[in-house]
């Protein structure tokens, strides 16, 4: 159990703030991850008040939030498909909704794992479900995506292989990486952990970004969907900048300076609209 102590830096006490963050820091550095409840406790502060530095540390790379605490960025054994799916859905449904309305009858599309494409590749089934393609290809490297969809004829579903992750549903690795080699994807639709005026798309996922570096590479169009929650935020690794995709697809314009750092990127804002009750 950890005990309060009165943190110095060079000698000289610190400052609230920083001794707060430090100590943190501390925990996080010992077991990865820690609750809010934790927190509060620990450092003897208000929830407003933990909230306030998560978002502060997130932003700056430090930590991830997750379902009811943080995590050190690139601690990956705490990712939960299905915690991840009861946040933020009916933002993402309206992303994952617009994101397969531009789907073209021809195409051959990469679907990204994560619970935002998710919602697009159940857009997507309904849409071939009522026979929309004549010829479809769709390329995943997500378990998620492939049982949601329920191929018709001119419909091709392929899921490349690899190392299976069983938090995330998904394949990924050297071999994956090596299977998305030989295509040439009309469009890609990719997740995201964050996104930065000056620094691009970041994963949480090291394999993750190494695959989707990847895949923009092949792809003559690339599309990003990420909520709102997703902007002005760093993780662990930027995998493309702003001028490597075509649009991102969200349900709101961002604040500058990232509105103004993405027209720069000529990269195109999709805002998915509400769907009519």
């Amino acid at each position: 159990m950890y005990k309060r102590s009165k943190l110095t830096l060079g000698g000289a006490p610190m400052n609230k703030k920083t001794s707060r963050e430090t100590h943190l820091m501390n925990m996080l550095n010992s077991t990865g991850h820690i609750t809010t409840r934790e927190v509060v406790e620990l450092l003897d502060i208000s929830e407003a008040t933990a909230r306030r530095m998560f978002s502060e540390l997130e932003k700056s790379g430090k930590i991830v939030r997750k379902y009811g605490g943080i995590q050190l960025a690139g601690h990956a054994s705490d990712y939960s498909f299905e915690l991840l799916e009861k946040m933020h859905t009916q933002e993402k449904i309206r992303i994952g909704t617009h994101a397969a309305s531009l789907v073209n009858d021809g195409d051959t599309i990469y679907l990204d794992c994560g619970t935002t494409i998710f919602q697009m590749t159940l857009a997507l089934s309904m849409r071939i479900l009522n026979n929309e393609f004549s010829s479809l290809n769709i390329i995943t490297n997500s378990i998620a995506n492939v049982q949601a969809i329920a191929p018709q004829h001119g419909c091709t579903v392929i899921l490349v292989g690899g190392i299976y992750n069983n938090e995330r549903r998904d394949f990924s690795g050297a071999l994956t990486e090596k299977y998305v080699m030989p295509f040439h994807f009309t469009k890609c639709f990719l997740g995201c952990d964050g996104m930065n005026a000056t620094k691009g798309f970041f994963s949480n996922q090291f394999d993750i970004s190494s695959l989707n570096a990847i895949v923009i590479e092949r792809s003559a169009a690339s599309y990003i969907l990420l909520d709102s929650s997703k902007f002005d935020r760093c993780s662990l690794i930027s995998y493309a900048q702003l001028s490597d995709v075509n649009a991102i697809i969200t349900e709101r314009e961002p604040d500058e300076p990232l509105l103004a750092a993405l027209a720069e990127a000529d990269t195109s804002i999709l805002i998915a609209e509400q769907a009519n009750s």
